[in-house]
């Protein structure tokens, strides 16, 4: 049975493992026995994406870990299970089938809506998801302003108490979608891959009072554009090697010890793996 990886820009806080668990269970029933998954934490505190110097080292952590889990072998694919992800430099470095949460959710909003919108965490991630759905021509697909936040931003906390209730996240999120569908929207899509495995979880999966506008799950978009991608691999079709230029050489060679200088000597990451079976 082949491995899919489902890699989180995150360190791997001990104190959420109620929340890891749940996801590594919940990407596992995703699968549903097609591939066996294992959730693995970049395991480097890069400060997150919400500035652009922080980005730069998170997206360079992801790729050093995403090279690292290549290397040590039994991974036939990869979900960055994050919006905000160095998807083309992953996918130009490994050799195995990549995709992210937003490059899944635009190429599939890009065929079944017509005006998407994606509801976030917090205000300051907005530009950054904005920037994304451009840089990956999704932008026809998407209303004027693309990406909405609900406030307050929720905490760490938060998403774990909505493990088990999620309630107020819900209210949050659901008063900004309304105000999208307000202006156009006919499909919302979660803006936080815990979010919108949670939510999936406790059966909101449409804006309150437009039954008819769904609140899609990224992850389960990532699940299956990465299973369709293994399929292309199958049949001989991968990525282009003048649109996705791989190092080879030197340029391998300084790029995966970089790699593990990054992620320290200790080359190994926090994971929880789902049902091998």
């Amino acid at each position: 049975m082949k491995t899919l990886v489902w890699l989180e820009a995150t360190v791997g806080d001990g104190a959420l493992d109620e929340l890891w668990s749940f996801l590594a269970d919940y990407v596992d029933a995703l699968a549903a026995g097609r591939v066996r998954t294992r959730l693995v934490h970049a395991g480097v505190d890069a400060g997150g994406i919400r500035t652009a110097p922080n980005r730069l080292l998170s997206d360079a952590v992801v790729l050093a870990r995403a090279v690292e889990e290549e290397s040590a072998g039994d991974m036939d694919a990869i979900v960055i299970g994050c919006w905000g992800a160095p998807t083309p430099s992953v996918r130009a470095a490994v050799s195995v089938p990549v995709t992210g949460l937003a490059e899944a959710s635009v190429r599939a909003l890009s065929t079944l809506s017509r005006r998407a919108a994606v509801v976030t965490v917090a205000e300051s991630l907005t530009p950054v998801f904005a920037d994304e759905i451009r840089e990956l021509g999704g932008a026809p697909a998407f209303l004027a302003r693309p990406v909405r936040a609900y406030a307050p931003d929720s905490t760490h906390r938060d998403v774990v108490r909505a493990v088990t209730d999620p309630t107020d996240l819900i209210g949050r999120f659901d008063a900004v979608a309304r105000r999208a569908v307000d202006d156009g929207a006919d499909a919302i899509a979660v803006g936080c891959g815990y979010l919108g495995a949670i939510f999936a979880a406790h059966g909101y999966t449409c804006v309150g009072g437009a039954s008819d506008v769904p609140v899609i799950d990224p992850n389960r978009l990532a699940l299956e554009h990465v299973l369709q991608l293994q399929r292309l691999a199958d049949a001989g079709v991968t990525p282009t090697a003048r649109g996705y230029v791989r190092p080879t050489g030197p340029r391998n060679h300084a790029l995966r010890t970089v790699a593990r200088s990054l992620l320290g000597t200790d080359a190994t990451s926090p994971s929880q793996e789902g049902t091998p079976e």
